[in-house]
């Protein structure tokens, strides 16, 4: 299956329980502030879901990548989402380890 594939797959499975989804990233932000989701595509495509044990502060996520870009590239995405009405999630697939930072609607 295709990182493209694998991505869709699972954010449309993430949209299926986006409820469940909204109140994890908020638990998440009012415990460790701001931060993102790292998913591994397969445990959602094999039925997980996301826990609390998933959300990395800032700077564990950033640890993650080496790449400047991606590194940059989540960096600001984190400073200037409004934790409010969005999340951020890093999904990361079997498909090469390709990465996706997704910026996610919240309910």
């Amino acid at each position: 299956m295709s990182a493209l594939i694998q991505r869709d797959k699972v954010l449309s499975i993430l949209d299926s329980n986006i409820a469940g989804l909204s109140k994890l990233y908020k638990e998440c932000f009012l415990a460790m502030g701001r931060g993102a989701m790292l998913i591994y595509a397969s445990n959602v495509i094999d039925g997980g879901f996301p826990s609390k044990y998933d959300y990395r502060k800032k700077e564990e996520i950033l640890d993650l990548f080496d790449v400047p870009h991606s590194h940059a590239e989540l960096e600001e995405m984190i400073d200037k989402y409004d934790y409010k009405n969005e999340g951020i999630m890093t999904l990361i697939t079997s498909y090469s380890n390709a990465t996706f930072f997704v910026t996610v609607k919240l309910k």
